[in-house]
């Protein structure tokens, strides 16, 4: 596995964990926290699912655009029959 795609997995992972269904009150666990912070998304008891969601989304963008290949136009087309 690339690291682009682990780190995907992670994303993935942290995503679910952060998006599943909560009550208004509750503080994300410890452990979802620490995950988060290891993969560069530092974060309190006070930070918002929402701001974290976007930010997890955004970095998940950006490691998935990295991932395409470019494209190099359409293919050589044939020469016209007469």
């Amino acid at each position: 596995m690339s690291e682009h795609e682990l780190l995907l997995v992670q994303l993935g992972d942290a995503l679910s964990k952060v998006a599943r269904p909560h009550r208004c009150d509750d503080e994300l666990p410890a452990e979802v926290r620490m995950n988060l912070w290891q993969l560069g998304f530092p974060c309190s008891e006070l930070t918002s699912r929402e701001e974290l969601i976007a930010r997890l989304w955004a970095r998940k963008r950006r490691v998935l655009t990295a991932m395409q290949p470019e494209w190099g136009g359409p293919p050589v087309t044939p020469p016209a029959a007469a």
